[in-house]
């Protein structure tokens, strides 16, 4: 098994990428195309430098500082989130199994990632928790994947979501984790859904 993605494997994470940003336009009720608030890129191993590349995970977030400046007077900056994609952690975690389930994998963690750039733009704070919050903060951006996904209604994506799901409280779902509070299910287009 290689360290980086392969073509087909890069084309999957386009695609996971579309997927995450449909999923939480449509049911967290943010517009991903407003690059004011929501201000990111995704990258995977081979595009990584220096600290983007971690041993601890299959993904992170980096967060940079963006100066623009306008007259020398008028200096301002911007928060940009970078999504960075550990390609051989994320194959080694799919180990032996299916390319099915290694595009599942990718799904998870893109979408997962994407939820956490989300919520550092709306609120910088997040980025900087101390460890007992952060384990919080990582179960609440677990269950809003596991919620997000769960209405895809694809084999391997509810396998993998059930590895992840002791990782919250079963007992937390309402409206503002992104279900629709009439029917308790996401609504995902047709074309999504495999």
């Amino acid at each position: 098994m290689g360290e980086f993605f392969n073509k087909k494997q890069r084309l999957w994470v386009g695609e996971a990428l579309e997927i995450a940003e449909f999923l939480a336009a449509a049911n967290l009720k943010v517009d991903l195309t407003d690059s004011a608030k929501y201000f990111y890129d995704l990258r995977t191993l081979i595009n990584l430098q220096g600290p983007e590349k971690t041993d601890r995970a299959l993904a992170q977030v980096c967060k940079y500082e963006y100066l623009r400046s306008k007259p020398s007077w008028a200096k301002r900056s911007k928060d940009f989130y970078r999504i960075c994609l550990q390609d051989d952690k994320i194959l080694k975690a799919a180990g032996w199994k299916s390319p099915p389930f290694l595009r599942a994998l990718i799904l998870y963690v893109i979408t997962h990632e994407l939820i956490h750039v989300i919520r550092f733009s709306e609120d910088p704070r997040l980025f900087h928790l101390q460890i007992e919050e952060k384990r919080a903060e990582e179960k609440g951006v677990h269950r809003l994947t596991y919620n997000l996904l769960k209405g895809l209604h694809d084999p391997q994506v509810n396998d993998l979501l059930e590895r992840y799901r002791p990782m919250w409280d079963e007992e937390t779902r309402d409206p503002a984790l992104g279900l629709n509070p009439l029917t308790n299910k996401l609504s995902v287009p047709n074309f999504l859904i495999s």
